[in-house]
């Protein structure tokens, strides 16, 4: 019974001493863990480092005091009412209202803005941020890039640094500035979502259609206002929405500045845009549908067909012919060839690499003009406030494929007599009451001085003949 009780006892002293020791040993434990600081993995790093806070706001800052609001007025005449059908024609006027949103180019009064914004307008005003309001005269437009340049008496004025359009990247963020819905002064932010988009949206003629896709928040009244990018350098000029309900839906439109810069120094310089052709139809895909060519086989352009004794013909260039590059840039879509050219001049040498067969070869083209010489163009175009448009004749060459003498393309449409007598942008009138005008000037005498039935022959915007009837009080 003793050696029972001194085991009980020995083992009740072992149990104390080492729940003691073990108490002792987590107790020096959980002191050690509680003064070790917890060290937390550097996640951020690891991640996408997306533009700062501090990104936006700075090109906000820079940006929006060269953003203007621009306000247009004008009047136009009302359809036909009850008084018109008893033959008591009385005309009436209307005013319009346009609203839209322009850019400081220059620090001596220059304005970017898109045509479409001041196309009817008789009276522009131009609001700054500084609450400065001043009226703006109207330098020259063209339909075929929705690019019009104005005027106002002002000195020191904040003109946007420009990027270059040609080394924007998808995924780029850029903020949006402009007018939407009369709100002025508004930034959006998005990233560019595509380059060179065509999106049949032009009216003119030779639409110059190659936009910057984004979806930075664009709405009606951004038209003509800036897309920036993150240093608040001018990268294109806002224009159009992608939309079934006329607000955005996700997918706004620039033009690219390097096309800008270039419509711009031609307005200034000449009056009118100085149009470089290469004189081939390119096309981005042999055929439509399903193909069996490897994708090396469906790079760049395809070459459908030269213009005799064009540049491309000149070049060397045949049908068949795959354009690779311009300038060593590679081409995918028409649409880039299209941005290409539209910052070139007549008399502008390009440099195209370009496949026939196996073989990988390299020309360099001379860029014509619309009459397909390789010198600027010197015919100007004719404004007529009194019609409502801008007449030019047409070229040597559309002529000749059109199998007429001549003919006066109107463009620029604006409101006036052509409007009312419902004639399109792009319109050539080849004669009135079957006499063909020598000239804009004499075209446009004939239709204000003409009294009863006018009777218009001429070619639409699609190539195809009509005749038109219009009766003139």
């Amino acid at each position: 019974m003793r050696k029972v009780g001194l085991v009980l006892a020995a083992a009740l002293l072992a149990g104390f001493l080492g729940g003691t020791a073990a108490g002792f040993w987590m107790s020096k434990r959980q002191a050690s863990a509680r003064q070790t600081p917890v060290v937390y993995l550097p996640l951020r790093e690891a991640r996408y480092q997306g533009p700062s806070e501090g990104g936006f706001v700075e090109a906000a800052h820079r940006a929006t005091p060269s953003v203007v609001f621009i306000r247009g007025y004008s009047e136009r005449m009302a359809g036909e009412d009850f008084w018109s059908f008893w033959g008591l024609w009385m005309p009436r006027s209307q005013s319009v209202y346009t609203a839209g949103s322009g850019v400081v180019w220059s620090s001596d009064g220059y304005i970017v803005t898109n045509f479409h914004v001041v196309r009817d307008a008789q009276r522009i005003l131009v609001s700054f941020p500084d609450k400065r309001t001043l009226e703006a005269e109207y330098i020259g437009g063209d339909a075929n890039a929705d690019l019009a340049l104005l005027k106002v008496k002002a000195t020191g004025l904040p003109p946007l640094p420009l990027a270059n359009s040609d080394s924007i990247a998808i995924g780029q963020w850029v903020l949006a500035i402009g007018n939407p819905y009369n709100l002025t002064y508004t930034v959006t932010a998005g990233i560019i979502s595509a380059r060179g988009r065509n999106l049949n949206l032009l009216r003119g003629p030779l639409p110059i259609e190659s936009f910057i896709q984004t979806d930075a928040a664009i709405n009606p009244g951004n038209s003509g206002g800036a897309l920036v990018d993150l240093s608040g350098r001018l990268v294109g000029i806002n224009t159009a929405i992608a939309s079934r309900t006329g607000s955005y839906v996700g997918y706004g439109f620039a033009i690219p500045v390097n096309i800008v810069k270039k419509v711009v120094a031609d307005l200034q310089e000449f009056g009118v845009v100085q149009r470089a052709f290469l004189d081939a139809d390119v096309q981005d895909l042999p055929e439509e549908g399903p193909t069996t060519a490897s994708p090396s086989e469906l790079s760049g352009l395809f070459v459908k067909a030269v213009y005799p004794g064009g540049a491309a013909e000149k070049a060397g260039l045949r049908p068949g012919d795959r354009i690779l590059k311009v300038d060593g840039h590679p081409l995918q879509m028409q649409a880039e060839l299209a941005e290409k050219l539209a910052q070139k001049r007549p008399g502008d040498k390009i440099r195209l690499t370009y496949k026939r067969g196996e073989q990988i070869l390299e020309t360099t083209a001379t860029l014509t003009n619309e009459d397909g010489e390789p010198v600027l163009l010197r015919r100007k175009f004719y404004r007529s406030d009194a019609l409502g448009a801008d007449l030019v004749p047409i070229s040597k060459r559309e002529a000749t494929e059109l199998g007429i003498r001549r003919g006066i393309r109107i463009t620029n449409l604006r409101n006036g007599l052509l409007a009312q007598m419902g004639l399109q942008e792009g319109v050539i009138i080849i004669a009135v009451n079957r006499y063909t005008p020598e000239s804009p000037e004499e075209l446009e005498k004939i239709l204000l001085s003409s009294r009863g039935r006018l009777v218009i022959e001429g070619v639409d915007a699609y190539g195809k003949p009509f005749m038109y009837s219009f009766f003139q009080r």
